[in-house]
């Protein structure tokens, strides 16, 4: 992207007219309030169109004007030692329990939360002083430590508690590592046992064997999934709106990697015809045909079911269209070409591979909030897996190397969506 010298006032009108909109948004939504007390939104209310437009204009031009004001070289350490010093402050927090020490309303000495917590007084004040600065917690005096609506968040038991522990505490460790990851096991290495997990916490296996080694810390991933999935851009009924599953008729579905069923329901609702089939590792479908656990309506059993498979085995099971949501992604492009290529004694002329699942731009990069966030989840990819997310090119390229009847089809994003569909059909 070529570089511009952008105008401050212009910027400066941008948040203007953007803070207007919004100003007149929550107006009509019962002047709901943006702020940091505890009584404020803790996030902001779901918005679509010019509401959501001027939100990420605001966003953007705010973050320029701070960074064209405050300079190149101030910014590199100013985001370099801030940015460090946030992990190493809220790993504090959270580790020790801060905030389910501060009354949610009302304030609290450092001389007795430093007692309730079990720490050091000095150090607990160093900390949180610190956190203060991104308005996590406040001081009414000078020695005493009230609630934000951000510091509450971090209370056990609330929204954002596990998931930024599993950030701050779980996850500082492999970005700590990464780059001896890489130096033992060579840039670019595929093998999923050989990351920057690996190297923090050691272990031979992958990253689902070290999650799943400690209950603590699986339930601080697995909350984080599901505060994810929770999002708007996450719903299933996505599934439905990005393929056109009655023209299948009365074809079948295979979901390979669909979990207890979430998206094989979403299909089998959207097409009365169709029939769907589950395939997963054994305590999964154990669990989904579990009356306790399982998620399938009423009505729709006769239509869904569920299948042992290990999809780097040869799949054995016909079917019009094997349908994978979000289950290649946690795939280097070496393993995610042997579960494709797993697909092809199955496969006929007209048979479909259907994929939803992130697709990176390859347009130049922007400097905005949502880019920032997207190519920070990226980074967390290389973490975990050794893997990143693919441009289409590259998702076709894989596609068909693994078999080269495969052609591409089309891609869909159904509006709202962070996933696209793409199909594949065999000719």
């Amino acid at each position: 992207m070529a570089l511009t010298s952008p105008d401050l006032e212009a910027l400066a009108e941008t948040c203007l007219q953007s803070a207007k909109t919004i100003k007149a948004f929550l107006a009509t939504h019962g002047n709901e309030r943006l702020a940091f007390d505890t009584k404020a939104l803790p996030s902001f209310p779901k918005s679509v169109g010019a509401p959501e437009g001027a939100r990420n204009d605001l966003r953007n031009a705010a973050r320029t004007l701070y960074d064209l004001v405050t300079g190149p070289q101030e910014s590199l350490m100013e985001y370099s030692v801030t940015s460090l010093q946030w992990i190493n402050s809220m790993r504090y927090i959270c580790h020790f329990k801060v905030p389910d020490f501060v009354p949610e309303t009302g304030e609290i000495d450092y001389l007795s939360l430093a007692k309730e917590c079990g720490v050091n007084p000095s150090q607990l004040k160093q900390n949180l002083r610190f956190a203060m600065t991104n308005r996590i917690f406040r001081e009414p005096t000078p020695t005493t430590v009230a609630h934000t609506i951000g510091s509450l968040s971090l209370k056990d038991g609330y929204p954002m508690q596990a998931s930024v522990q599993w950030l701050t505490e779980d996850c500082a460790p492999m970005v700590a590592h990464q780059i001896d990851a890489i130096e033992k096991w060579g840039h670019g290495s595929q093998e999923p046992n050989q990351t920057a997990v690996n190297f923090a916490y050691g272990g031979d296996g992958g990253f689902y064997d070290f999650i799943s080694a400690d209950p603590i810390r699986e339930r601080r991933f697995g909350t984080t999934i599901q505060q994810v999935s929770k999002q708007p851009a996450s719903s299933y009924q996505h599934v439905q709106n990005g393929f056109d599953w009655n023209s299948l008729g009365n074809g079948t579905v295979i979901d390979v990697g669909g979990h207890v069923g979430y998206c094989a329901v979403a299909i089998a609702q959207a097409a009365p015809k169709l029939t769907v089939v589950v395939q997963e590792r054994p305590e999964v479908v154990e669990m989904a045909q579990d009356p306790k656990t399982s998620v399938v309506p009423a009505g729709l059993e006769d239509r869904l079911s569920f299948q042992v498979h290990d999809f780097f085995q040869p799949q054995k099971t016909a079917a019009d269209v094997y349908f994978f949501r979000k289950t290649l992604l946690n795939h280097t492009d070496k393993y995610s070409s042997n579960i494709i290529r797993a697909l092809s004694p199955a496969l006929k002329p007209g048979n479909r591979l259907v994929i939803m699942d992130f697709v990176q731009s390859d347009a130049a990069i922007e400097a905005t909030t949502t880019e920032r966030h997207f190519r920070a989840v990226d980074l967390q990819m290389l973490l975990y897996y050794n893997c990143r997310y693919r441009t289409l090119d590259e998702w076709k390229e894989l596609v068909v190397g693994a078999d080269s009847r495969f052609e591409f089809e089309k891609l869909c994003r159904p509006p709202g969506s962070g996933l696209p569909i793409f199909s594949f059909i065999v000719r």
